[in-house]
């Protein structure tokens, strides 16, 4: 998004306020975007140019003042595509410098659809490339039928529609924030965003001027829905544009790397480490508060979100996981107590990625701690041969980190090489825990029961879980015969062993 400006939508110019370009430049926006289209719909209008506010003269006024004018219009998914495409062009022809789309509720009509495909790649080499964005709503997981795959296909930009002073789905603006860009990434729209902030005097509670501007200067190319008509409330004209962080949502500063992390970051602590966690996470759309090194409590609400964003342990604490899902690498600074060190090896470990292919693989370290107990038993010949690895997986992080685990339970028929030989061992030791009877830690082992048949089929190490989601994080051996870091779902876990 680099090259990106903040900005404000203009909807009708003759109804805002007359000494609008001083004021304009005084707020410091360098792009607006300027409504030059309406189409038709439902025989109630024809395709118009708006040509009383998109002229020339009106662009070049603008542009005489160091301000770049999008162009947008809202479009119904339509037939009428060639008279469409001649009325944006009359608005190209005035020298707007990208055009912006607005498709809403009409296109969730799948009839529509082929005839929004058809605008797009029509309206594709007349509009300049990287200038052709859309706009729809906030949220595209709530509006599954609007046509996403296509526009994220044909056009350069996505400008959602993030209007949390009027949305309600979650406990706080931040969250309703993130939750909307990360729908976007996992429906696989992948162009950049740009999102929209609103300000608009119906709103019941209104986003305040200071809230908005910490959006404006964390979202380097967002914008304000809309300059207010001129007696209208709104805080569009008490914003400055100039933005304060030139960064890609999502990405790192420029020029700007994490140094190792060498102790927690928590609460209290105060130092360059944590100035270097607020500028990364403000980079990243976390609202951390003034970049001042003190971990205060803006601080910690901008790490429990992003930690929530990206699904591992949400505790509000940056140690080695947050460090290295912020894009940092830690130093001499060790995870804390057992059940931390064995998740930071398991995770490590799982991410190897190997596979068990022979008696000479890499893998075989796992499966070689119980070649002589399950010989011992009679459960395998003489020969080395392959069986299931996922609990010599577990064995094999547990004891690199300190944890005495048996070849054989006692009492038991089985070597620990078998799951269920896990809960028997657990449950004599008391630390076994059925699902619903405890929240998942970093660093519990968790047993799965695939089909609900009380028969444990699986096991592996907790990499991160946020509480009440219905997804777990995982580091496993032996997935189709491959170790990894996973994502499972938290229906196909029978219980969790916490090792004290």
């Amino acid at each position: 998004m680099t090259g990106h400006s903040n900005g404000v939508w203009i909807w009708e110019l003759p109804k805002i306020r007359s000494d609008y370009l001083d004021q304009l430049v005084k707020q410091q926006v360098k792009r607006v975007y300027l409504k030059v289209f309406d189409g038709h719909f439902q025989g109630k209008l024809q395709p118009t140019f708006w040509n009383w506010q998109c002229s020339p003269d009106i662009i070049e006024k603008l542009k005489s003042r160091g301000i770049e004018v999008y162009g947008w219009g809202y479009h119904y998914g339509t037939s009428d595509v060639a008279e469409q495409i001649q009325k944006v062009k009359q608005a190209l022809d005035c020298g707007i410098d990208g055009y912006v789309l607005d498709l809403e509720a009409e296109v969730e009509d799948k009839s529509t659809h082929i005839y929004v495909e058809k605008l797009l790649v029509a309206l594709r080499p007349l509009v300049k490339e990287g200038t052709l964005g859309y706009t729809s709503f906030g949220h595209p997981q709530f509006h599954p039928h609007v046509p996403w795959q296509i526009l994220d296909e044909h056009c350069d930009l996505a400008l959602p529609q993030i209007y949390f002073e009027k949305f309600s789905f979650k406990s706080t603006n931040e969250e309703e924030v993130q939750d909307c860009l990360k729908a976007y990434e996992q429906m696989g729209l992948k162009k950049p965003i740009l999102p929209i902030f609103g300000s608009e005097s119906d709103a019941k509670q209104p986003a305040s001027g200071k809230e908005l501007q910490s959006y404006l200067n964390r979202f380097p190319g967002s914008s304000i829905w809309r300059l207010p008509n001129s007696g209208e409330q709104g805080e569009a004209w008490n914003l400055t544009y100039a933005g304060e962080t030139p960064v890609p949502i999502g990405g790192e500063p420029s020029e700007f790397t994490l140094p190792k992390l060498t102790r927690i970051l928590r609460t209290g602590v105060i130092g360059e480490d944590v100035k270097a966690l607020q500028k990364v996470l403000n980079a990243k759309g976390f609202n951390a508060g003034k970049v001042d090194g003190e971990f205060g409590p803006d601080t910690e609400a901008a790490v429990r979100a992003f930690q929530k964003k990206t699904d591992i342990t949400v505790d509000g604490e940056v140690g080695p996981q947050t460090w290295k899902e912020l894009g940092g690498e830690s130093g001499s600074i060790p995870e804390q107590g057992f059940l931390g060190k064995l998740a930071g090896f398991a995770e490590d470990e799982a991410a190897k990625g190997l596979s068990w292919n022979g008696v000479n693989s890499e893998a075989e370290k796992y499966l070689k701690l119980f070649r002589e107990p399950m010989l011992t038993l009679g459960h395998i010949g003489s020969s080395p041969v392959f069986y299931d690895w996922c609990a010599a997986f577990v064995t094999y992080c547990c004891r690199n980190v300190g944890a005495e685990i048996p070849d054989i339970p006692e009492g038991f028929w089985a070597s620990m090489a078998l799951v269920e030989s896990w809960k028997y061992w657990a449950k004599k030791k008391g630390y076994w825990n059925p699902k619903g009877s405890v929240t998942p830690r970093r660093g519990d082992i968790l047993v799965f029961d695939w089909e609900g048949d009380s028969t444990l089929n699986h096991i592996g190490i907790v990499r991160g879980y946020t509480p009440e989601n219905s997804v777990i994080q995982t580091s496993e051996g032996n997935k189709s015969n491959k170790s990894g870091n996973f994502t499972r779902s938290m229906a196909t876990v029978a219980g969790f062993i916490r090792i004290s």
